[in-house]
């Protein structure tokens, strides 16, 4: 275990673990004394009850469990053994107290007497601590945390780690516990104050000017974001709300986070829009203009914004929020109880997609139930957005959580359309959809080939006819981690999404929004050019914002790498080759088309005007402002543009 107290030895005044012999009082700080780091294969001489906690400590996260974050080295106490029905006690040797404050990390289930760590003076339980989550919604994050035990200073102590309960957060997760001089993190009385989610006062003195700050991707001025939510255009504004912890960089306390943009490149954040209620959190949905009133709640001639989202309590349920002030404030209707009731196929059924389906004249609720072999969507109809009818069901082994449903015409002509249906992992179909039943030919493609396009959602109501779709770049990204940047995770640059014909038949293109163009700064454009003369055009190209377009003449023995700030992408064999994915690069009249998009933590792919893209997180030397080419020596360029972007913050 991590140097695990077995014993204790009064001619140091310092813990040290018979598992690690030889270990030097020295090589402890001197003002803290350990008792238990569980690095271990063993728990040493703690005792053991139950099942919950094993035969030794956990290297991090359990199967079944969410990430575990936030402990110390490489293992913890966690009695997510066997998932939450699992219980049992942990109880360590008997030690004594010496200094005035005892410091831990501490995660898991917060329930008093059950997930929780005692120290036991004398046969009594004198501090007790539990982790911070009560409700679904929650992270798995450890948290710094400390008890005042100066009064008890000379006293022979035990602690004792419990889990005693089976339901949800039924387990305890613990690490890195020291006697100190000094306290750490919070008192245990803190855990449960909730931060002020209304608002972000703090967030003031946070701006976009970091190192490793996307500069034209989206990000939260502070703190987690994930999946985009209710996006939506209304009286010239896009709307993109989003996934937001307002009080970590880390995932939990799930709230409707808010930005406004006049253009999808420029965003102003607002504060945040939905916010927990009634222990459950607000999880994923979307959100509509109410044209007709069909709530009955507008107010004057400005009409309402009402969102669809996932109560986050178990069992999940649908619900509904509005805004009759352009989406400033949200009101809950119906105090936020269920418009859709959980379905009984998954507790955690989510993520309900809305819109008006103007041939039948009905709202229409796209909605996930169930995963497996077949998964589950569930098509409802409305007339008031707030009583639903199930029409129809959807069965397919690929769906899972996020789904979107959206109308585009086939090759640009609006008298032949199609739906696209597809969900969070970016898999999707194309058919026709009469308001109540989705019909394919059952056809499965991959939308992205890349591992960061996660939970993306489309903009209702779009004012051009363009459909403009955008999703959350999942994955840890390790530069905002190291530097400890005061927001995490950032969205793909938003992209129209047409569908084409095809020699494969019909698919789904992407391409950046032409609103890009208002960052572009320097350019360098180059027409039929080889390698070595395109280079020495770049020489003294310089940028940390880049879009890159290339078309190059492609033969069997083709190969040409494109370095963009260090980022190798290389074509050989008819595929493109960037981190550890390859995505098709297929030749089309002699030729392969390119573009890439470079911030300062990512790269986006977009071959042959976009039927394959791929989406990446990227660490990039933010001292590397070079744009280099290599491969085939004599390799024909028939275009070449490089574009320097200026900052969408600015």
């Amino acid at each position: 275990m991590k140097r695990s107290l077995v014993r204790w030895f009064a001619v140091t005044s310092v813990a040290l673990t018979l598992g690690l012999p030889g270990l030097q009082a020295a090589e402890l700080e001197k003002n803290q004394t350990l008792i238990a780091d569980f690095e271990g294969t063993t728990y040493g001489d703690w005792q053991i009850t139950g099942d919950a906690f094993g035969t030794q400590p956990a290297a991090g996260t359990l199967p079944g469990q969410m990430d575990v974050s936030g402990f110390a080295g490489k293992g913890l106490v966690n009695s997510f053994r066997g998932g939450d029905k699992t219980t049992g006690t942990l109880t360590s040797p008997s030690f004594t107290i010496e200094r005035p404050f005892l410091n831990f990390l501490i995660g898991g289930g917060g329930y008093k007497d059950e997930t929780c760590m005692n120290l036991i003076v004398d046969g009594k339980v004198v501090r007790t601590a539990t982790g911070p989550n009560r409700r679904p919604g929650g992270t798995e994050r450890l948290q710094p945390v400390h008890w005042n035990i100066e009064s008890l200073k000379g006293k022979q102590a035990k602690l004792q780690i419990v889990d005693n309960r089976t339901g949800g957060w039924g387990h305890i997760n613990v690490d890195d516990i020291w006697q100190s001089e000094t306290c750490r993190g919070i008192s245990s009385d803190e855990i449960f104050q909730q931060p002020n989610m209304q608002t972000f006062p703090s967030y003031g003195d946070v701006g976009y000017d970091q190192t490793y700050r996307p500069q034209f991707h989206f990000t939260s001025l502070k703190n987690w974001l994930n999946d985009p939510n209710g996006m939506v255009y209304f009286d010239g504004e896009y709307h993109l709300f989003f996934q937001h912890n307002p009080h970590d960089t880390v995932w939990g306390n799930m709230t409707w986070g808010h930005a406004v943009s006049p253009d999808m490149v420029h965003w102003k954040q607002l504060p945040h829009a939905i916010l927990p209620y009634e222990e459950g959190t607000i999880f994923s949905g979307t959100a509509v203009v109410d044209h007709n009133n069909s709530l009955g709640v507008q107010q004057g001639d400005t009409k309402t914004l009402v969102a669809a989202f996932t109560f986050a309590r178990s069992p999940f349920y649908q619900a509904i929020a509005y805004s009759t002030d352009r989406g400033r404030t949200f009101q809950l209707w119906n105090e936020g109880k269920a418009v859709v009731e959980n379905q009984g196929y998954d507790a955690g059924e989510r993520d309900p997609k809305i819109f008006w389906h103007e041939a039948s004249q009905k709202w229409v609720m796209v909605l996930w139930v169930k995963q497996g072999q077949p998964g589950r969507v569930l098509f409802f109809q409305s007339d008031d957005l707030k009583s639903w009818k199930e029409v129809s069901q959807f069965d397919r082994d690929w769906v899972f959580e996020c789904m979107d449903l959206v109308e585009l015409p086939l090759d640009g002509n609006p008298n032949d359309k199609r739906w696209v249906l597809y969900d969070a992992s970016f898999e999707y179909e194309t058919g026709k959809f009469d308001g109540q039943r989705f019909l394919t030919d059952e056809r499965v493609l991959r939308g992205d080939y890349g591992p960061n396009f996660y939970a993306a959602q489309t903009f209702n109501d779009s004012p051009d006819d363009r459909t403009v779709i955008m999703g959350w770049m999942r994955g840890e990204n390790v530069p905002f981690r190291r530097e400890r940047m005061p927001f995490h995770q950032q969205m793909s640059f938003p992209q129209t999404m047409e569908l084409k014909s095809t020699a494969d038949g019909v698919k789904l293109f992407r391409w950046p929004i032409d609103e890009i163009k208002k960052l572009y700064q320097k350019q360098v454009t180059l027409d039929n050019t080889i390698i070595a003369e395109a280079n020495e055009a770049l020489k003294d190209f310089s940028a940390d914002l880049l879009d890159i377009s290339i078309a190059f003449e492609a033969k069997a023995d083709t190969t040409l790498t494109v370095d963009l700030r260090g980022q190798a992408i290389t074509y050989r064999n008819g595929m493109l080759h960037y981190q550890n994915a390859t995505m098709p690069a297929p030749v089309i009249d002699g030729q392969v088309q390119v573009r890439m998009l470079v911030d300062r933590a990512s790269v986006e792919l977009f071959v042959n005007g976009g039927e394959f893209v791929a989406t990446f997180n990227a660490e990039i030397d933010p001292q590397n402002l070079s744009v280099h080419l290599g491969g085939s020596e004599k390799a024909a360029i028939s275009k070449l543009e490089v574009h320097q972007l200026g900052s969408a913050w600015k």
